[in-house]
């Protein structure tokens, strides 16, 4: 069975994009056919996967939320572009500024369960599919992934934001299954991100909060490790499973948990 993967907070500079390229690079080291799919207008993701904003692609994320499929799930392969060669065999669903329009979108009936039915046109049993989502309180771009998607990551900080941004986050996705939307949507953890070494005050403060108050969902074991070669990948837009050093390794192996935590429950 396919997997579609949804990383979500709904507060910015949480490591949100750079968790979502992560499980992209871990998934193609597995072979795995990946379609990654951004829906933030700002569109971090689709740049750093190689996507120029210069050479915007014809048909993009905004193009397949704005038009009515009818049933037809060719609209997705139609959208897919592949990734630089740095991330040859991923495609690309691509995020541009305009996509911020379908936030207001009236017209359009069904726009949040559009991109539902696409994916299952383009990603096969074996493939996985990557959802980046923007930094909001709810909204179309974020219930269209999360109706789209089987399983939510929720990256936190170890501080004030983090803890927000995850409480927010839940918040949201448990309107989304109430109002049974996707009863079927799992939240995998919440994974602490960009974790500094060395003792804090603040960090274990903030962890031993989530712990407490989420008690299995926060995932200590599956944090990632603050390290400066991940802002140097995502500068050079390569993959984290390209880049050499103990610190890489590091990195690779958290991301390659996270992809595979949950799998076969």
């Amino acid at each position: 069975m396919s997997r579609v993967l949804a990383v979500y907070s709904e507060k910015g500079g949480v490591g949100k994009s750079a968790l979502s390229a992560g499980l992209v690079a871990a998934a193609r080291r597995r072979k795995l056919a990946v379609v990654a799919g951004d829906l933030d207008p700002r569109a971090t993701f689709t740049a750093e996967l190689g996507i120029s904003k210069d050479v915007a692609p014809a048909f993009s994320m905004n193009d397949l939320l704005a038009l009515d499929p009818q049933g037809d799930t060719g609209l997705a392969a139609d959208a897919l572009v592949p990734a630089s060669e740095a991330w040859s065999g991923v495609q690309v669903i691509a995020a541009e500024r305009a996509l911020a329009n379908r936030e207001t979108d009236n017209v359009a009936v069904g726009l949040e369960f559009r991109l539902r039915m696409a994916l299952k046109g383009v990603i096969g049993p074996d493939g996985v599919g990557v959802l980046d989502l923007p930094p909001r309180a709810g909204g179309k771009l974020v219930t269209s992934a999360l109706i789209a998607a089987t399983d939510v990551f929720i990256p936190a900080t170890l501080d004030e934001d983090g803890r927000i941004g995850a409480a927010e986050a839940l918040s949201t996705i448990k309107l989304v299954k109430d109002l049974g939307m996707n009863a079927d949507l799992r939240v995998v953890g919440i994974v602490p991100s960009i974790v500094p070494g060395g003792r804090s005050t603040l960090k274990d403060a903030i962890g031993k909060y989530l712990a407490d108050t989420y008690g299995p969902l926060y995932r200590d074991d599956l944090a990632i490790p603050r390290h400066s070669v991940r802002q140097q990948t995502r500068f050079a837009c390569v993959p984290i499973t390209d880049a050499s050093g103990r610190e890489a390794q590091a990195l690779t192996e958290a991301y390659d948990r996270i992809l595979t935590a949950g799998v076969g429950q």
